[in-house]
């Protein structure tokens, strides 16, 4: 075989299965809606922890919200720069 016949046959290949891979996508696209439909649901809020408010989230002791959230440094419990070493 010649390198133009082999080069040929592949594109043919090629072009095949391209044309089959597109096929199938068109022939299942109406399932796969069905199938998403009820997947994409938003979910609910957990049940375990609270909504978040101005205070913080209630049920959650989260220290660098709480420190995010103090009116002052000293408040906010920050490590001091002797620490830091």
């Amino acid at each position: 075989m010649s390198r133009r016949s082999i080069r040929s046959l592949f594109l043919a290949l090629i072009a095949g299965l391209t044309i089959c891979v597109g096929a199938a996508g068109f022939a299942g696209a109406s399932s796969i809606e069905g199938m998403l439909e009820g997947a994409l649901q938003p979910s609910s809020a957990p049940s375990l922890l609270g909504p978040i408010t101005e205070s913080g989230r209630t049920g959650w002791a989260c220290k660098p919200e709480q420190a995010a959230g103090a009116k002052s440094a000293a408040a906010a419990e920050l490590p001091s720069a002797s620490d830091m070493r």
